[in-house]
C-alpha cells in the first residue's frame, strides 16, 4: 500500500491503473481470508445445530438464540460466496485489461493459405493451451454443427475439447471449450450477427459446452465499411449459456482482417493461459 497522500493526484489514467495493480496484489491475502472464515462459519454452523438439536425442547430462549445465530451464520456464508466470485470476477476482469494495454497496437495475420487457417494460427500463437489441439489439426474447416433444435448450421471454423464427466452430471470440474468460426466476405449485418449468436447458442445446449470464443471473420475489402447498427450490436451483444444453475455469458466477436493482413477486433477478447474456458458468473 502506498504511505503517500491519497488525495494527490497526477495523471488520473496511470493513477487508476496503479491503484487496479495495487488492489490485485492483495487479492490472494484476501482469498486466503474468506476462505479461513468460510471454514471457521461452516465449523461452527455445524456445531450450531447440533447444540440447537440438544437445546431447543429443554431451553426455549437459549434455542431461540442459538438459531438466530444459526440463520445470522448462513447469512454470513451468503455474503462470502458473494466476495469469492466478486474477487473472481475482479482478478480475470483485472488479467484481461492488462493484456489489452500490453499488446502490440497493430497487430499482423500469420501465414496461412485461408483467413481461417491464418485466424487459428494467430489464436495458436496467443492460446498456449490450444497449442497442441491446432497443431494436430483437432478442428474442422469447414464444420456442420447440430442444434438442440434439430437444425444444422454451417461454419467455416470450429474446435472443441470435452467436458469432464462431473460437469455434465452436476456442473462441476472442466466445462470443455468451443470456438466457433464464421467467415464474412462483406460487411456482416445485424441479422447476420443476430443468426450467428442463435445458432451458436442452439448447439451450445445440445453439447452442453459454453460457447468460448464466437468470431465473426470479415475479410475487409478497401471501399467496406462496418454500420453503426452491427457495430452497437457486437459491443452489446451476449451470448448466454445456462447448465446446473451456472451461467456463462460469452462475447460476439468481429475480426477484421485488412488488405494489408492487420487485424481489428470489435470488442477484444483477451486469451491466453488463464482464458482457456469461459468462467461462470
Amino acid at each position: 500500500m502506498s504511505q503517500g497522500d491519497i488525495r494527490a493526484v497526477e495523471n488520473p489514467i496511470s493513477a487508476i491503473f496503479d491503484l487496479a495493480e495495487d488492489v490485485n496484489k492483495e487479492i490472494p491475502r484476501i482469498r486466503k481470508l474468506v476462505m479461513y472464515a468460510t471454514i471457521f462459519i461452516g465449523i461452527w454452523l455445524i456445531v450450531c445445530f447440533i447444540l440447537l438439536l440438544s437445546t431447543i425442547f429443554k431451553n426455549l430462549f437459549l434455542g431461540l438464540g442459538l438459531l438466530a445465530l444459526f440463520i445470522i451464520g448462513i447469512l454470513a456464508l451468503a455474503m462470502l460466496r458473494n466476495l469469492s466470485d466478486f474477487i473472481k470476477y475482479y482478478a480475470l476482469r483485472h488479467a484481461a485489461i492488462v493484456r489489452v494495454r500490453n499488446d502490440d497496437p497493430v497487430v499482423f495475420a500469420p501465414k496461412g493459405e485461408t483467413s481461417v487457417l491464418r485466424l487459428l494460427e494467430f489464436i495458436r500463437l496467443r492460446n498456449p493451451n490450444m497449442s497442441n489441439a491446432i497443431l494436430n489439426r483437432d478442428y474442422q474447416v469447414p464444420a456442420i454443427l447440430k442444434g438442440d433444435s434439430g437444425v444444422f448450421y454451417n461454419f467455416d471454423g470450429y474446435l472443441t475439447s470435452r467436458s469432464s464427466w462431473l460437469w455434465g452430471l452436476l456442473g462441476l470440474g472442466y466445462p470443455g471449450y468451443q470456438l466457433f468460426i464464421k467467415a464474412f466476405s462483406a460487411p456482416p449485418r445485424p441479422e447476420d450477427l443476430l443468426s450467428l449468436k442463435k445458432a451458436v447458442e442452439d448447439i451450445s445446449v445440445r453439447t452442453k459446452i459454453p460457447p468460448s470464443r464466437v468470431i465473426a471473420l470479415w475479410s475487409r475489402k478497401a471501399d467496406q465499411d462496418l454500420s453503426e447498427e452491427s457495430y452497437h450490436l457486437l459491443t452489446g451483444t451476449t451470448l448466454v449459456f445456462r447448465h446446473r444453475g451456472k451461467r456463462f455469458a460469452s462475447s460476439l466477436e468481429l475480426i477484421i482482417e485488412n488488405e494489408d493482413h492487420s487485424y481489428e477486433f470489435i470488442p477484444y477478447v483477451a486469451d491466453g493461459p488463464y482464458f482457456s474456458a469461459p468462467r461462470a458468473q
